[in-house]
């Protein structure tokens, strides 16, 4: 079985980008994110039998508020920091999107899809992020 949570279209203003007209300017941001978990149906109806999702949105609300990132590669990567917190979570799909950067485009982004091997594997090489 795979069962699925997902926060999308979740929008929110940050500092992000490398181009003069982006620095010290708040942008517009869109997240989509997918949580795996194992269980989705609880045996009775108790907040506390399921993943609260509340901490996606609130810790990358937190991660956001005064942070400057250069890149969405590297502000998706500290997203997936965030889901992979919670120890219910087995695999995640990030996806980022700047809607106001391009007039003739929906948006820019990217997106990744990682299982947690996947994840701890990257993070025991040493090929995730430095900090």
């Amino acid at each position: 079985m795979l069962a699925e949570i997902f926060l999308r279209d979740f929008v929110f203003d940050c500092f992000i980008g490398i181009h003069d007209f982006e620095r010290g300017v708040r942008q517009r941001m869109q997240l989509n994110i997918v949580l795996q978990v194992a269980r989705m149906v609880p045996p009775r109806d108790d907040i506390a039998l399921v993943l609260d999702y509340d901490y996606l949105r609130l810790q990358t609300l937190a991660l956001v508020k005064d942070r400057v990132f250069e890149t969405q590669e590297y502000l998706l990567g500290k997203v997936v920091d965030i889901a992979f917190g919670h120890p219910a979570v087995s695999g995640v799909l990030v996806e980022t999107c700047k809607p106001d950067v391009y007039p003739d485009s929906a948006g820019v982004g990217c997106r990744l899809r990682l299982s947690r091997d996947e994840y701890q594997a990257l993070r025991r090489q040493g090929a995730w992020l430095a900090d």
